[in-house]
């Protein structure tokens, strides 16, 4: 009697964990979904090569997706890298100013990078941060999903590994207590995957971080094999449109359009909403090419 009620507490413990698992296996993203990526310098520097959406774009051509880089160098969860001379609260609400200027309904966070080199303070704000974060963009109707961060040979700092370790942990907890998906990224990259530096992936290494990733994102590829010449017009056409994008979010002489100078040229911020329908065109030229 006592073995029957114990294998029945394993069944009633285990179906929950069963069937998390089962619905991990779906694909996070689906048919014409609008995807912020949110990070600090890993993800600003994603958008140069165009290898991560391409890789994305490739396995399912015909779901239309679109990609807004929200990358910003030094950026973390706080947003004290988007403050420009305001405070670090505006900062913040920088992040989700960003969030709703992509039109995104998707918002891949790919945080933990700058706080696992910053130092075990920074790793303690790191988990009430992301919490603070992902409440914000849950509020504004956002699906999101957590990718954990990889390790960079570059960074020699002492402690490194185990603040990484902290806050990838920090990343999972948080995905568990919003029930947010969250993808543990194992890519451990290659001294030829990575600059000079080895602090950042190159464009090799974003190919391959896009292939760890993909699986979990968009599930198995829908299409032929392409041609390394029509890959390399893709990846023209992503980084126009990442251009485009990235003028249009983060124009160069704000100061004078938004900010304290505005009184003398903000007369012509009406001019930014103009990119709109030419990121639209360019998005719509990806998907032809990616065999849409």
């Amino acid at each position: 009697m006592r073995s029957t009620l114990l294998s029945c507490l394993l069944i009633c413990l285990t179906l929950p964990l069963l069937d998390r698992s089962v619905m991990s296996k779906e694909p996070l993203l689906k048919p014409n979904d609008r995807i912020a990526i949110l990070g600090g310098t890993f993800v600003e520097r994603m958008q140069r090569s165009g290898e991560f959406e391409a890789a994305i774009q490739l396995r399912k051509p015909a779901w239309n997706l679109s990609f807004r880089n929200l990358g910003w160098s030094g950026d973390d969860v706080h947003g004290i890298g988007r403050k420009r001379f305001d405070s670090p609260a505006d900062g913040f609400k920088r992040i989700l100013q960003d969030v709703e200027t992509a039109k995104a309904n998707v918002v891949l966070l790919i945080y933990g990078f700058a706080e696992a080199s910053d130092g075990q303070p920074a790793v303690d704000r790191f988990g009430p941060g992301l919490t603070k974060l992902a409440d914000s963009l849950q509020k504004q109707g956002k699906r999101l999903i957590l990718l954990t961060p990889v390790a960079m040979p570059g960074y020699k700092v002492s402690g490194y590994d185990q603040w990484l370790s902290q806050c990838r942990s920090v990343i999972e907890r948080v995905g568990e207590d919003r029930s947010i998906p969250v993808v543990s990224v194992q890519w451990l990259p290659t001294a030829e995957q990575l600059t000079h530096d080895q602090l950042l992936p190159n464009a090799a290494g974003y190919a391959a971080y896009a292939d760890e990733v993909a699986n979990a994102l968009v599930g198995d590829s829908d299409a032929d094999p392409v041609k390394d010449s029509d890959k390399i017009a893709i990846k023209s056409l992503i980084n126009r449109k990442n251009r485009l994008f990235f003028h249009r979010y983060r124009p160069q002489n704000e100061t004078y359009l938004y900010l304290f100078r505005k009184h003398e040229q903000g007369n012509n911020a009406v001019e930014i909403p103009q990119f709109d329908p030419l990121i639209k065109t360019a998005d719509e030229a990806i998907w032809r090419a990616s065999g849409s």
